[in-house]
């Protein structure tokens, strides 16, 4: 995706879409055809993440909600727009979790890693790869 996003048309199409939407469509990019697309590619990725996840555990209603808050904070930790800031964060978190589990409880290391991203955000709200904007 990362390749597709910066190396294609549609990656620039995307990007200018994400951008400004005004100008994009000024330029003639055909916005909604640009976010059908994109939708579409999303949750193709998502049925395949889906299909992945049901050779791990049985799935059921509840199943996410045991990642619902991982998610969030591999994504805002990373920086929305970002991503590959939400590939380095979620190999951060996953690695800063796995290693804390070595050494203390889940429970425990789960408060640390939160913790450390807490005072992260604090000193960067914006996230770690936050897109650069003019003002």
């Amino acid at each position: 995706m990362l390749l597709a996003l910066h190396k294609s048309r549609w990656g620039l199409r995307v990007r200018a879409t994400v951008s400004n939407r005004v100008m994009a469509n000024a330029i003639g990019i055909d916005t909604k055809k640009t976010d059908r697309l994109t939708f579409a590619i999303g949750c193709g990725i998502a049925g395949v993440a889906g299909a992945a996840f049901t050779t791990i555990g049985s799935t059921g209603p509840t199943s996410g909600s045991l990642y619902i808050v991982d998610a969030f904070l591999v994504v805002t930790f990373g920086g929305a727009a970002s991503l590959l800031g939400t590939v380095v964060s979620a190999f951060g978190i996953a690695q800063t979790q796995s290693i804390t589990e070595f050494f203390l409880a889940g429970s425990m290391a789960k408060v640390i890693t939160l913790s450390l991203i807490v005072f992260i955000l604090m000193l960067r709200p914006q996230g770690l790869f936050a897109s650069k904007v003019r003002r």
